[in-house]
């Protein structure tokens, strides 16, 4: 079978064939090509290039290495897939893979059959002496130098499907700055590795440039002081982090891949544009559309978007005209009915791609091929707009939850029923049936009329389970809106998650009454420890997390001097530190309670009383509404008076 001649091919080699590897091996032979042995280390061969990659799929398939791997290939090369004669008969993600590839027309299959086959041709190489590989490269790179030239406070958005040089063009424009005397830029990325190609570019450019790079919740934390800021892969990056960067830094520029195995930029375009609109109106936005490694309309680069469903849409907003709650369809999807419902199948996938800031080729596997994870839907007029995705948890032996309580076993999955036994500290929790919420989107065009409410109440309904729970990184949005839905927090994780920069709160809504039990419980933990946390792990938590999660603590009740204590502070001139334990336990009580309290006087008792920062401290978090010590300990006195 003659191979085709497109820009580039797909080969699959059989299982059936002697000596597969070899085989692949013998045709490429003349080409420079990469063997990719273990698919945890894809990620490094990022930013490099290559005629052809061999890729095993006899030890299992990694969706994100196919996805990442298949990037690196120059124009003319050659995918090579090994796979097993079976490979497809026990994953439906391998089904839907397997019609790709038969699909395709640039797909050339080998059996044990074929004898004879001839080594592949060796793709032209690509002329890279010229700083700019493309026009639209060229245009990026002057973008990305006004915004430092220009006025200040109007960032610039770089797009584009990967492959275009996005990367490329950060590196060349802080080597070019770099010569120009602005030497300090900040690289932010979700990893190091992820922003590699911006300092291999910009030390081509400038051996001598020497970038900073910090992870965005170093960046968040730190708050270094930079000329301009790069941030490569923003669509990764959760919004609440990029906005805070966007306050903080007058020149900035987020470049993020729309279509990639990185995380959707979608959702970044449709969700970070209000926040750009709101707080940067005069923010500019650059395109990148010509490939750099590949020709236009590359195959290979089509039928990888359509297997990992990197491309997938959700419903259009004309579709939803006259949309009205009651018309809509509550439904548990049928995974294998979904194959043969491609529609259904990208528009659930397209909007779980465009709501999440994360969205992984793993996750399409795992959504189509894990047992215990099941897909709701609700649609309108037979389009999707609103999507849930849930799994089982719990339903562990007393032994296996016992020694999971002691800290001596964990179990791959079960993540709230583990956490509430490991973290919380109720020894039973893992031995009842849970079901968690691992994504929850609905349609853009939808949000805030009450659709999300809607499905999560439909759920309950639906499921028969002990607990329904979520787990998700805490914000000042989502808790009300959870506890709103029924849901109860009852532990946050002592450390934030190095990507979004939050910690993770967990909730709970009890089905039965065992659950009830573990509830009340967890709950009664939380309330008692919480006060304490917040001048511990939690000193550095956000007023506004920090709020949402408070509820009211039962302390024990003040004695007559202590009373005298909280009143001669509040109303007379008594030291704080000498009436530290009185206004402590009244704010306990107290907090959520009183409603008369403002805004910055509930800030005030929170990081001064609760989290025991230092004067200085409290002053710097309080902005211009305190001008130094003395100004906060009479705003103090004045939230203890509205207490007492």
């Amino acid at each position: 079978m003659p191979l085709c001649k497109t820009d580039r091919s797909t080969l699959v080699i059989s299982a059936g064939y002697t000596n597969a590897l070899e085989t692949a091996k013998a045709l490429a032979k003349n080409l420079d090509y990469l063997h990719l042995v273990d698919d945890k280390k894809a990620n490094q061969w990022l930013g490099q290039e290559f005629d052809a990659v061999i890729f095993e799929m006899y030890e299992g398939f990694s969706a994100n290495a196919f996805g990442a791997i298949t990037g690196i290939i120059r124009c003319g090369g050659y995918l090579l897939i090994l796979k097993p004669e079976s490979w497809q008969d026990d994953s439906l993600f391998l089904q839907h893979f397997s019609h790709c590839l038969n699909s395709s027309d640039h797909v050339s299959f080998i059996s044990p059959a074929l004898q004879n086959v001839s080594a592949l041709p060796v793709p032209k190489k690509q002329n890279h002496s010229r700083i700019y590989a493309t026009e639209d490269q060229k245009r990026a790179v002057s973008s990305i130098i006004h915004v430092i030239k220009g006025h200040r406070r109007r960032p610039l958005v770089i797009t584009s499907d990967r492959g275009r040089g996005k990367s490329a063009a950060l590196g060349i424009a802080a080597a070019q700055l770099y010569h120009q005397n602005v030497s300090n830029i900040i690289i932010c990325a979700p990893s190091k590795n992820t922003a590699a190609i911006i300092f291999k570019h910009a030390k081509q450019c400038a051996p001598k440039c020497q970038l900073q790079f910090y992870s965005p919740d170093e960046l968040q934390h730190k708050k270094p002081k930079a000329d301009l800021l790069l941030i490569d892969e923003a669509a990764a990056i959760p919004i609440p982090l990029l906005t805070s960067f966007l306050k903080r830094y007058s020149r900035i520029v987020f470049a993020t891949t729309q279509y990639g195995y990185e995380g959707s930029g979608r959702g970044f375009a449709i969700n970070f544009r209000k926040t750009l609109d709101e707080l940067t109106p005069s923010w500019n936005h650059c395109k990148l559309k010509t490939p750099i490694r590949w020709g236009k309309n590359d195959p290979l680069e089509q039928f990888v978007f359509d297997a990992l469903l990197l491309n997938a849409e959700q419903a259009q907003d004309k579709q939803l005209n006259n949309f009205r709650l009651l018309d809509c369809t509550f439904v548990k999807q049928d995974k294998n009915e979904l194959l043969g419902k491609p529609a259904v199948l990208e528009e659930t996938f397209g909007l779980l791609v465009n709501a999440h800031y994360q969205t992984k080729p793993s996750d399409f596997k795992q959504m189509l091929d894990d047992d215990a994870m099941s897909i709701y839907t609700l649609s309108f007029n037979h389009y999707i707009v609103a999507v849930v995705l849930v799994v089982k948890e719990g339903g562990i032996d007393t032994e296996t939850a016992s020694e999971i309580f002691n800290g001596n076993r964990r179990l791959k999955g079960n993540l709230v029923a583990q956490s509430l036994a490991a973290n919380v500290g109720i020894e039973t929790a893992p031995c009842l049936q849970g079901q968690r919420i691992i994504r929850i989107a609905v349609h853009p065009s939808l949000q805030r009329q009450g659709v999300g409410t809607h499905v999560l109440k439909k759920l309950s309904s639906e499921i028969t389970t002990d607990y329904l729970s979520a787990s998700f990184g805490a914000t000042e949005s989502l808790i009300p809106f959870w506890e709103k839905c029924g849901y109860t927090s009852v532990y946050l994780s002592m450390k934030r998650d190095a990507s979004s920069g939050t910690h993770s709160v967990i909730m709970l809504n009890a089905q039965s009454e065992r659950a009830e039990e573990l509830l009340h419980e967890a709950t009664t933990q939380f309330k008692h420890h919480f006060p304490h946390l917040l001048s511990d792990p939690f000193k550095a938590l956000e007023a506004e997390v920090s709020l949402a999660l408070f509820t009211v603590h039962q302390s024990q009740v003040l004695t007559k001097s202590e009373e005298s204590i909280l009143n001669a502070f509040a109303n007379e001139q008594r030291g704080y530190e000498n009436s530290l334990y009185p206004i402590w336990n009244k704010v306990c009580q107290c907090l959520t309670k009183t409603t008369s309290l403002s805004y910055q006087e509930k800030k005030i008792l929170l990081y001064k009383v609760l989290q025991k920062k230092s004067w200085e401290e409290v002053v710097s978090c309080l902005g211009g509404h305190v001008s130094g010590k003395k100004d906060a300990l009479r705003l103090l006195r004045q939230a203890i008076t509205k207490m007492i």
